[in-house]
């Protein structure tokens, strides 16, 4: 991320380093969900991740995307009770894609049960 505009954004779905915290051991795609006002100054930005074990869609902390959306080659479901920050250094350089407005309003939804205000 080299200048003040070149910076993740909200709703941006990066491929990840490990996210050793999570006990993770793999790279995995992540949408950002922190505002972009946060992402453009600090190192670090708030992502969820996701996986492509779909099984768990129906737990009320965990969203349902489709294949293809924000440019994931799967269906994936978004983690969002595993949200976590990550030092920008740890996203690949290029975004895959974005995740619509809808979608996004339930992943923020989403966090929110996970977290106990809903």
């Amino acid at each position: 991320m080299s200048n003040s505009e070149d910076f993740p954004r909200q709703r941006q779905v990066y491929l990840s380093k490990a996210l050793k915290q999570s006990g993770d051991t793999k790279k995995r795609p992540v949408v950002v969900v922190s505002i972009d006002i946060r992402n453009q100054y600090s190192s670090t930005v708030l992502v969820v991740p996701f996986s492509s074990d779909t099984s768990d869609a129906a737990n009320p902390s965990r969203v349902l995307i489709k294949q293809g959306e924000g440019g994931l080659k799967a269906d994936s479901v978004a983690m969002c009770d595993v949200m976590t920050n990550v030092e920008k250094k740890y996203l690949e350089s290029k975004s895959f894609g974005e995740i619509t407005s809808a979608s996004f309003a339930r992943i923020q939804k989403a966090i929110q049960i996970a977290i106990g205000i809903y």
